[in-house]
């Protein structure tokens, strides 16, 4: 067992930048959107939000830290001392292909009927903010966040896994899921037509919002199309949004197609 004590200064301060990140994050694109920036001008939903969804948020955002507290804990049992160049990488890109494995199959999970309850608070913002991103009960949070590391705390016993290689994943996801949830689009036009054939968009993420289902991936729209659950009319609205400049006037709005707008 390791000692609270034993815990290096690089380490306690990655564990305070996961702890704030994501309210940095979500202030920085509030100041972003407020003061009407080039960056995000190009506007999702062209709908108003009101002070209650960011009172509520705000009193969410509390749970955030969770991320660094259980980091903590994994560092004070002893976890993911491992600090060569190899294992920071491995243990990175190890998280970063579990996670969108783990996200997609437990968002799909909090979806339906009995476990919905765990998620419910997170979807009571039909129109995304910044602060939305920051906004989910202590249960999801927990629940997510430990199957993001149970398994890595496993791994470990065999394997020595990275407590920075870790964290560069939680950094980079409070980073990617702050502008995944702010109501702009400021990907270049033509986004679709390579990387994002592969990436989500935060005009992805804001149809999952609106629509209630659909498109779960959390960086990816790999395993959305793996399983059907994409919105076949996704592409067309970005396109609407960031190549015509047209935001959308309704969150039931849809671009016509030969599918009937359904899922992919």
């Amino acid at each position: 067992m390791t000692q609270i004590g034993a815990i290096t200064t690089a380490q306690w301060s990655v564990l305070l930048l996961v702890a704030v990140l994501g309210h940095l994050m979500a202030l920085f694109w509030y100041c972003a959107k407020k003061y009407d920036w080039r960056i995000c001008q190009r506007t999702i939903y062209d709908l108003p939000t009101s002070g209650r969804q960011t009172r509520r948020e705000l009193k969410n955002s509390i749970h955030t830290p969770l991320h660094a507290v259980l980091l903590l804990l994994c560092l004070a049992a002893g976890l993911f001392q491992n600090s060569s160049v190899a294992s920071f990488w491995l243990s990175a890109l190890g998280m970063t292909v579990w996670a969108e494995i783990w996200h997609y199959f437990s968002h799909r999970a909090f979806h339906l009927k009995a476990l919905h309850w765990i998620h419910a608070e997170h979807h009571k913002s039909r129109l995304n903010t910044p602060f939305t991103a920051i906004s989910f009960s202590f249960t999801e949070k927990l629940v997510f966040d430990l199957g993001l590391l149970i398994p890595f705390a496993v791994i470990d016993q065999f394997v020595s896994v990275n407590f920075f290689g870790i964290s560069a994943w939680f950094i980079g996801y409070l980073i990617i899921n702050s502008f995944s949830h702010a109501n702009f689009e400021f990907r270049a036009s033509g986004y679709n037509k390579h990387v994002g054939k592969v990436l989500t968009t935060t005009t992805y993420h804001a149809l999952h919002h609106s629509r209630y289902t659909g498109n779960y991936g959390l960086g990816t729209r790999v395993l959305d199309r793996l399983f059907g659950t994409e919105w076949e009319d996704y592409e067309a609205l970005y396109s609407k949004v960031n190549t015509d400049r047209e935001p959308l006037s309704s969150l039931k709005e849809k671009v016509p197609n030969r599918s009937g707008d359904k899922l992919a």
